[in-house]
């Protein structure tokens, strides 16, 4: 069954089942207008001159009758279409009747007719007044058949309104689905649902444009990282083909030759291999792969500098390193320091200082560079970027992206500024554990 077929039959059903109600209320409350009238009519006729006469201060004979027997007598009252029984259960003297105590409505079957009873008792005396109920069930039958008519038609009614209503309420969705499948169908991630609105539907298709948007930039930066990638790698890979050819030939060159080209054809490897675990740490993405943990910033970052120390032994790095405590993935966050501090070192001149800070959870690190130009400060963490001065250096412009990148899954930030008196200043936000 379809949403909409269903939709169609809830609705039907929710107005069939309120029409159905309607008409048992009105049939129900009807009834009970027309026996409260009966009963007011037989308890109006108690005030009749004739009934009081007859029965309340007039001895038996005066009625024509020598005495009331034990059991039950019916006596037509003058002037109304009123059958009165009196029922004795034993004889008594002086009046007929006492004024009753005590009355009850039953509905009986007098005479193969339905009737509706008052039942008077005072004492060991009995007088019940009956009336006919033939002409209130031949209006309540009229009644029920109106009803019944009245409730198929509203039923029908009710069908084709249902229907009115899913055809309206489900179009919205309908679109909805038709522009998801056409996108599934084409992979045109650049098609939106154009739903606008507050009711849920259009909220959902907002989402869904969200979403689309979403997967169109990140379906973007996938095919543009792959390009960026494959033309990175694309020059490291000639250079080692063509190293590799020059070394298949073995008379093409002598022994100091041949050993040149093998240091080059190993720096080649290195850099392919830097490029790659570049390329795998970007490709992980802005979400943290492991539980993040407390651990102290301030350690991490001496690990850091103690490595890169080792590495660029013509350079001098001074700490100033205050205890941190921040919340995340250590091995990432030391990952993107060490970055800091490999970007410091290849700008920084030979027999300068790196300084680099730890407090509050920000890292600083200061290289004496040639500084950062202006129009690149807004590029620098892009993938692949790299500047008119640094063309000629090794790298792929993918160092810095990274660092933004962890900043970014760790909910941290990364900023540059120029330092004085010349190079730039590069700190790593991350929030401290209070």
């Amino acid at each position: 069954m379809s949403f909409r077929l269903r939709l169609t039959v809830l609705v039907s059903a929710a107005v069939a089942v309120a029409i159905v109600g309607a008409s048992v209320v009105v049939y129900y409350t009807d009834r009970s207008q027309l026996m409260s009238q009966v009963d007011s009519d037989l308890s109006a006729t108690l005030s009749l001159p004739s009934l009081t006469d007859s029965l309340l201060k007039v001895p038996p004979k005066k009625l024509g009758l020598a005495a009331i027997p034990v059991g039950s007598t019916q006596i037509v009252i003058p002037n109304t279409q009123k059958a009165v029984r009196v029922r004795v259960r034993k004889k008594a003297g002086g009046p007929f009747f006492n004024v009753p105590t005590t009355r009850r409505f039953t509905t009986q079957t007098i005479a193969g007719r339905p009737s509706r009873v008052l039942t008077l008792v005072s004492g060991p005396k009995t007088i019940q007044i009956s009336s006919s109920l033939v002409e209130v069930d031949r209006n309540l039958s009229h009644l029920r058949e109106l009803l019944v008519l009245i409730s198929l038609g509203g039923i029908g009614v009710a069908a084709l309104l249902g229907a009115a209503v899913s055809r309206t309420a489900v179009a919205p969705l309908r679109r909805l689905t038709e522009t998801t499948e056409r996108i599934i169908d084409t992979g045109d991630l650049s098609e939106r649902t154009g739903q606008r609105g507050r009711d849920e539907i259009s909220r959902l298709s907002g989402r869904l444009d969200e979403l689309l948007a979403t997967l169109e930039s990140s379906l973007q930066t996938q095919r543009q990282l792959v390009a960026d990638a494959s033309h990175e790698l694309r020059t490291p890979i000639a250079t080692l083909r063509a190293n590799f050819e020059v070394l298949a030939d073995p008379g093409a060159l002598d022994a100091g030759e041949r050993a040149e080209l093998l240091v080059d054809v190993r720096d080649e490897l290195e850099s392919i291999t830097a490029l790659v675990g570049e390329l795998v740490e970007l490709a992980r993405g802005e979400e943290l792969d492991v539980a993040a943990r407390d651990f102290r910033l301030d350690e991490v970052v001496q690990g850091a500098v103690d490595r890169a120390a080792r590495r660029a032994p013509d350079l001098s790095f001074r700490t100033r390193l205050e205890p941190s405590v921040v919340t995340g993935v250590p091995e990432r966050v030391e990952r993107a320091v060490a970055n800091l501090l490999d970007n410091a070192r290849k700008w920084s001149p030979a027999g300068e200082a790196v300084d680099v800070a730890v407090r509050d959870g920000v890292v600083e690190v200061r290289d004496r560079g040639p500084g950062i130009a202006d129009e690149d400060l807004p590029l620098v963490f892009n993938r692949f970027y790299r500047s008119a001065k640094a063309r000629g250096m090794p790298g792929a412009g993918l160092g810095l992206a990274i660092v933004k990148q962890i900043a970014d899954a760790h909910g941290g930030m990364i900023t540059v500024d120029a330092a004085p008196g010349g190079g730039a200043v590069l700190r790593l936000q991350l929030s401290p554990t209070r």
